[in-house]
This record gives structure tokens, C-alpha cells and sequence, in this order.
């Protein structure tokens, strides 16, 4: 039975991933940020939510459904290095990113709306103090992160895409670690904008040439 060529495959995951890696940044920089605080009961019913929260929950949607893709389009460029970065940033987005976008849409923002219910919504920013949500989150969080380094770090060694794309993605890891107080629209584009950008543009890349970039 016939199907998609590999060639349209590459590129409908192309333009999936250049739309991920915009919604994500819109989504990113329009996220309340109360008193320093992302996941309050002030932050979870201020305006911009949850429409940033929305454009966040689809543009990770499309991120996880092209990154399989994008692996297939760099792999004869990156190794087994890139190849671990890959599963780390996958299980990170599925784990962290997908995980905490579906509580706190579907379940921390309904709750902080109501009056009788706000009061379930954690203080300390966590939206759930439990102690294993917390580490669902802090471990997602940095398997994610050190995805994107191996990623990033085998991209720019072997060339794998324009070297800036490389160094936005290692840039965008660093980001987080960054001692940067929680602002809103600053920390969106501090932590989203860097890997949207290195995400949207490998995934033109692999709308205009999926046969491979030539360096």
C-alpha cells in the first residue's frame, strides 16, 4: 500500500517543529508571573491565562510529535552522543513539559478559579506540594536539560546544522541555570526563546531540505 515519501514525512515534521518552536516562545513569554511566582493562585488566574499555557500545551504537542523526525534527519550527523541527547530531550519534553502543562491546565487552573478550591493550589510554586510531583518535575526537568546539551554539544562538534543553531540550543540549556529572578515576559524569553528558535529553525531546514543539510 503506498503511503508518504520519507521526503514529505521530513517535511510535515519540519513545519510541525518551526510551529512548535513558536507557539512555545509565545507561550513562554505571555505565562504569568506574580510576585516572582509562575504557578500561584494569582499567576493561575491572571489574564494570559490559560491562553499561554494553551499555545505552550500545543506547541509541545508538536515538538514530540516531530522529534522523532528531526533524529532521523540528523542522525548520520551526530552520533551516539546526539542519539542520547535525543532520548533525553524526548523523555524530558514527555515527562516535564507535557506532564506539567496537562496538571496545570486541566487541573491547577480550574482549581485556583474557584474560591472553594484555591486553597489546594501549593504556596511554594510547585502547583502540587507533594514531594513526588516535585521530583517529577525537577528529575523531567533535568534529563531535559541535559538532552539538549548532548544535542546541542554534537550538533555544533560535527556540524550538523548552521553553527548558531547549535550554540542557540547550548545557550538555551545554560539559560536555566541562570540565578535570574522569575519575571514575566523576561523569563519567557529567557528560558523558551533560545530553544524555539534553535527547534523552528532546524525544522525549516527540514522543510526545505530533507535530504540532509549540506554544510
Amino acid at each position: 500500500m503506498g503511503g508518504p515519501s520519507g521526503a514529505t514525512v521530513l517535511r510535515a515534521a519540519g513545519v510541525a517543529l518551526a510551529l512548535a518552536g513558536a507557539l512555545c516562545t509565545a507561550g513562554g513569554v505571555l505565562h504569568p508571573i506574580v510576585a516572582r511566582k509562575a504557578h500561584s493562585v494569582a499567576a493561575l488566574t491572571s489574564p494570559g491565562t490559560p491562553i499561554a499555557q494553551i499555545l505552550l500545551g500545543l506547541g509541545t504537542v508538536l515538538l514530540i510529535l516531530g522529534l522523532p523526525a528531526m533524529y532521523a534527519w540528523l542522525r548520520p550527523r551526530i552520533g551516539w552522543v546526539g542519539f542520547a541527547g535525543f532520548l533525553c530531550y524526548l523523555v524530558g519534553n514527555i515527562v516535564t513539559a507535557a506532564g506539567h502543562l496537562t496538571v496545570e491546565l486541566f487541573v491547577a487552573h480550574p482549581l485556583a478559579e474557584d474560591p472553594a478550591t484555591a486553597f489546594v493550589i501549593a504556596e511554594n510554586d510547585n502547583m502540587i506540594g507533594t514531594t513526588a510531583f516535585a521530583l517529577f518535575n525537577t528529575v523531567g526537568g533535568l534529563v531535559m536539560l541535559l538532552g539538549m546539551g548532548l544535542l546541542g554539544a554534537s550538533m555544533l562538534r560535527h556540524r550538523a546544522v548552521p553553527r548558531w543553531i547549535a550554540v542557540l540550543t547550548l545557550v538555551g540549556m545554560a539559560g536555566f541555570f541562570l540565578p535570574v529572578p522569575a519575571v514575566q515576559g523576561l523569563s519567557g524569553l529567557l528560558y523558551e526563546a533560545p530553544r524555539g528558535l534553535a527547534v523552528a529553525a532546524i525544522g525549516v531546514l527540514m522543510a526545505r531540505r530533507p535530504e540532509g543539510w549540506r554544510r
